[in-house]
C-alpha cells in the first residue's frame, strides 16, 4: 500500500458516516416539518375561531404557516444538506463524537495526498499514521457514533 493515498477501512467508514448523517438529517428536517406545521395550523385554527376571519385573512395566515414551516426546515436540515461535506470536515465531525480519534484521523487524511511532490515527510511516519487510524476506524460503529435518539433534541 503507498503511503500518500488514504487507507481503504477509513475511506469507507467516513463514507458510512456520511451517509447516515445526511439520512439523520433527512429524518430531522422531517420531523421538524411535521411539528412545526403541526403547531402552525393549530395557532391558526385558533385565531380563526377567536376572531372570524375573512377568507383572505385564512389565507394569508396558512400561506404564514407554510412559510414559518419552510424557514423551520432550511435552519434545521437543508442548509446542511445542500452541499456535500469533504473528508476534512466529515473527519472533523467524527473526532468530535470519538475523543479516541482526536488529531489522529483529521492528520492521517491530510497526509494521504496523491501529490508526490507535497510529500516533505517520512513514508514511515505516513505509514505508522495511518495503519493506527486504520485499526481504529475498523473498531468504530457509525450507528453508535451517530445515534437515532440525536433527533429527539
Amino acid at each position: 500500500m503507498s503511503t500518500t493515498v488514504l487507507d481503504p477501512t477509513v475511506a469507507n467508514k467516513l463514507q458510512q458516516f456520511g451517509r447516515r448523517r445526511s439520512r439523520l438529517l433527512l429524518v430531522r428536517g422531517l420531523c421538524a416539518a411535521l411539528v412545526t406545521f403541526l403547531l402552525c395550523i393549530c395557532v391558526v385554527a385558533l385565531i380563526d375561531w377567536y376572531w372570524v376571519l375573512s377568507d383572505r385573512s385564512r389565507w394569508c395566515l396558512s400561506g404564514a404557516a407554510y412559510l414559518v414551516t419552510a424557514g423551520v426546515v432550511w435552519a434545521v436540515s437543508l442548509r446542511k444538506l445542500i452541499y456535500a461535506p469533504g473528508k476534512e470536515e466529515l473527519a472533523t465531525h467524527v473526532e468530535d463524537a470519538e475523543p479516541e480519534l482526536r488529531e489522529n484521523l483529521l492528520s492521517a487524511i491530510e497526509l494521504a495526498t496523491d501529490n508526490p511532490a507535497a510529500v516533505n515527510d517520512s513514508p514511515v511516519f505516513r505509514a505508522l499514521l495511518q495503519g493506527k487510524v486504520a485499526l481504529q476506524m475498523a473498531r468504530l460503529q457509525v450507528p453508535q457514533l451517530l445515534p437515532v435518539t440525536l433527533l429527539s433534541r
